[in-house]
């Protein structure tokens, strides 16, 4: 593993978004963010099991709780690990999600297991 701690900034339509991850062995924290670093809509996704589909619990915030939960149980899935997200972006759509998503799973989670 590299560093514990990656921060990014992809720019999607013009738009620039930050994208900060902490690397721990059990667990990822993942933030994103337009602009400036902001505590978003913040849960926790646990991945699934061969009785139990991966879940989410929303700790702070309902803006955009189908966002995270989106993020959360893909990678907890994808990682088997605990997976806490924090987003805070004012106009997210599918095809936005879509495409961070894209940047994040190709870009940054790639380059780490390397």
């Amino acid at each position: 593993m590299n560093d514990i701690t990656e921060t990014r900034f992809i720019e999607i339509e013009e738009n620039k978004y930050g994208i900060t991850v902490v690397f721990l062995e059990n667990a990822i924290s993942l933030f994103i963010y337009e602009e400036s670093p902001i505590f978003g809509t913040f849960s926790v996704s646990v991945p699934g099991t061969s009785i139990m589909p991966a879940s989410t619990l929303y700790i702070t915030g309902s803006k955009n709780e189908q966002f995270v939960r989106i993020i959360g149980e893909r990678l907890a899935t994808k990682l088997q690990k605990l997976v806490l997200v924090s987003l805070n972006i004012e106009d997210i759509s599918g095809d936005l999600l879509t495409k961070i998503m894209s940047k994040i799973e190709s870009e940054i989670l790639e380059e780490n297991k390397e």
